[in-house]
């Protein structure tokens, strides 16, 4: 071939691969965008609460519950058991005090039951909380539910119970008190129940 066909011939190669290349870059950058991609890596960091709920990509969702906006400090009141005349299972009654976002002071009241399974010494439980803000002017109930794990501790005379459950609050007795905000909410709640001394201690995060 003549040296200045075959090096024209190469040079055209060369020109066509480039053009492809930059061709291929545009596309790219077309399709994602710089500030594109710094908006979705942004959306993904901002999944952090529950109202941005990302359904296309389910394993993607990472949720930060931050601080508790309720914590609550109970004593059972009464313990009447269910069948057998053992603390295995009981209707309870409690009273307490407890704080909500670290401002409002509340009492509260409450029933439930308390179910033991034989197999593993879980424990489940359901029941109504009233809360009542100190000062009378507004209250809301709470259906609260739960499965509990016994907790070993190193002296075995001692029997604590950890619990993982839900709380349904209804709608507050004054429109526009204090609790009003909780009207029809959800909130996931842990609690550490002694089970020698009957106190509980629980602390809960709002989910919706």
């Amino acid at each position: 071939m003549n040296p200045k066909i075959w090096k024209y011939s190469k040079l055209s190669e060369s020109g066509i691969s480039m053009i492809l290349v930059i061709s291929v870059v545009i596309s790219v950058v077309e399709l994602y965008p710089v500030s594109s991609i710094g908006q979705k890596t942004g959306e993904l960091e901002q999944m952090s609460t529950t109202t941005d709920v990302n359904f296309s990509s389910p394993q993607n969702n990472i949720f930060s519950l931050g601080r508790p906006f309720l914590v609550q400090y109970d004593n059972t009141t009464s313990v009447k058991p269910i069948g057998s005349a053992t603390l295995d299972n009981f209707d309870v009654t409690f009273d307490g005090t407890g704080t909500i976002n670290g401002t409002i002071k509340y009492n509260d009241n409450g029933t439930g039951i308390f179910i033991t399974n034989p197999d593993d010494g879980t424990v489940y439980q359901k029941g109504v909380i009233e809360l009542r803000t100190e000062n009378g002017n507004d209250s809301i109930k709470t259906t609260y539910e739960s499965i509990g794990v016994p907790i070993r501790q190193q002296n075995p005379d001692r029997h604590f119970l950890i619990d993982s459950g839900i709380m349904f609050f209804n709608v507050s007795s004054n429109i526009g008190g204090e609790l009003s905000f909780l009207n029809n909410k959800v909130g996931v709640y842990k609690d550490m129940l002694d089970r020698d001394k009957l106190n509980l201690t629980t602390i809960a995060w709002k989910w919706n």
